[in-house]
């Protein structure tokens, strides 16, 4: 065995250049023993998978599949389009810092239409975002205007919470291995924000996961925890639901990620960041790149999708979470929730065709392809 993994580690070295530059020396062991079935663990924290793709700053690796191109860098597609009452896609170019942004905006009133409707789907195996949009015409959810891709995945497996219409479709990740300060690895118990719509319409963000003594339902609390990937300080078994403000949380809809990025109208982006355990996982919360996230109102009334360009491609700077969670408490919305990012970042229109331009990886050829996800948001009408 410590033969094969010999092998593997100069395979690595060979190759890092082209096919795993940001992953670590210690990361690429980690998953050499998840591999092999050798990963550490307790039955209070079952080692699930590494926290999220490994961090890049150039999509130059082909797709995890058989992924429909996107449109090129002088390709754009126009937002406008027959959207019903009450929903409204925008598109703008972001002047900050100095630096050009392309947004693509989705606002959903849903006072002024409560046919409007938000499903987050668990997708298997994992489509891409134009192929879930097709796929939820099938599913008779409404007719499909807008899709984005949802919260982080690794190998197609989801690490985020999905619920859809009081179903779990996917639990929050409860075992995800990381690197402390001092160089070994600790399997941790992330608590990461979630978005959800209640029985009764109204929106919550919470910071969510299973509990030690109920692992068949999702638990609300009032914080992370105990977790602080800054200080290499991680919760190695499930939180209890005795804690003070613990709490069942039912959403009737909810689809989960992290940071939290507004709560009760604040930017509170970086202020959780680091205790959501992310930044290992790829998230750059820093940094500028392309972002996915949801926010709305705690009466129910408004939701509210972003998804950005970034890295440069197509003249898109990006953006740090702090600057998008700044969108969301501009528009009034009371939460907000960072989903996957990178090259994830994708959203579709109502014919079902890209409105985003920076989706997706270069493949072998240097088109852009979308990435399969394993969740997804798609926002519908039911009726006419």
């Amino acid at each position: 065995m410590w033969i094969i993994l010999f092998i593997l580690a100069f395979e690595f070295e060979t190759l890092k250049p082209k096919l795993m530059k940001h992953l670590s020396l210690h990361s690429f062991f980690l998953l050499a023993l998840l591999a092999f079935g050798m990963g550490c663990g307790s039955d209070d924290a079952p080692v699930y998978t590494f926290p999220s793709r490994p961090a890049e700053e150039e999509p130059d690796k082909p797709g995890p599949g058989p992924d429909e191109p996107g449109p090129g860098p002088d390709e754009p597609v126009d937002p406008d389009g027959d959207y019903p009452k009450g929903m409204t896609v925008d598109f703008k170019e972001l002047e900050l810092d100095g630096k050009t942004t392309k947004v693509w905006t989705v606002m959903v009133d849903f006072e002024a239409n409560p046919k409007l409707r938000f499903n987050p789907l668990h997708i298997q195996p994992a489509k891409t975002p134009t192929s879930v949009f097709t796929h939820a015409q099938t599913l008779g959810i409404g007719t499909p205007y807008i899709t984005t891709n949802g919260g982080y995945f690794w190998d197609g497996a989801s690490l985020s919470l999905c619920v859809n219409e009081g179903k779990i479709e996917s639990s929050p990740a409860n075992g995800l291995i990381y690197p402390t300060v001092d160089g070994e690895q600790i399997v941790g118990i992330p608590v990461r924000a979630a978005f959800g719509q209640m029985a009764d319409g109204t929106f919550e963000a919470t910071w969510c996961q299973i509990a030690a003594e109920d692992r068949d339902h999702v638990y609300s609390f009032p914080s992370p925890l105990d977790n602080d990937e800054q200080k290499g300080i991680y919760m190695t078994s499930y939180p209890s639901n005795t804690i003070e403000g613990a709490r069942l949380w039912e959403p009737r809809n909810a689809i989960g990620g992290g940071p939290m990025l507004v709560y009760d109208g604040e930017n509170v982006a970086m202020d959780y960041y680091w205790r959501e355990c992310l930044d290992a996982g790829g998230t750059q919360g820093t940094l500028l790149v392309q972002r996915t996230a949801i926010g709305g109102t705690k009466d129910g009334k408004k939701l509210m999708l972003v998804v950005t360009g970034g890295r440069n491609i197509d003249g898109s700077a990006g953006l740090n979470l702090t600057q998008l969670a700044n969108l969301f408490v501009e528009a009034g919305m009371d939460y907000a929730v960072n989903l996957d990012g990178g090259g994830s970042s994708t959203m579709v229109g109502f014919d079902g065709s890209l409105l985003t331009t920076c989706a997706g990886d270069k493949n072998s050829s240097g088109n852009y392809i979308q990435r399969t996800v394993p969740t997804a948001i798609v926002l519908t009408q039911i009726g006419e």
